[in-house]
């Protein structure tokens, strides 16, 4: 594809009304708002096509191009472990504002686990790494 087009087609594809944006001072405020509806509808279709057993794994997965530089993307990914298929994933944006009422791993687990516990699934084993 020619770069000009390229170029066409990224100015005019919008995932999200950029008016309705919430203010960075608003609670509301996302800094994945932009990309909100696309990561939505890619969970929901993995997790309408999830086959789930009894056991599951937590994880990051990073992409930092050009180590030697401290930025990148962290993603953390639940996964069924016995057919390794990604149930959700949800993109580490930055530490809350709030204050800190529990670590980061606490969070990350209750946040990957809430949608199975949602549908009544009770009885799965979650395992995950050192950094939980």
């Amino acid at each position: 594809m020619p770069l000009r087009r390229f170029k066409n087609i990224m100015r005019c594809l919008h995932i999200n009304d950029n008016s309705l944006t919430p203010e960075k001072s608003n609670p509301a405020y996302d800094k994945l708002y932009k990309l909100r509806p696309l990561i939505n509808i890619i969970n929901s279709a993995c997790q309408n096509n999830a086959r789930n057993s009894s056991s599951q794994s937590i994880d990051e997965s990073m992409y930092m191009p050009l180590k030697p530089i401290k930025r990148g993307y962290k993603v953390w990914c639940p996964c069924d472990s016995a057919s390794e298929y990604l149930y959700e994933f949800g993109i580490y944006i930055d530490k809350a504002n709030n204050g800190v009422e529990e670590g980061l791993g606490t969070k990350v687990v209750k946040k990957s686990t809430e949608k199975l516990l949602q549908q009544g699934v009770h009885n799965i084993h979650f395992t995950f790494d050192n950094f939980f």
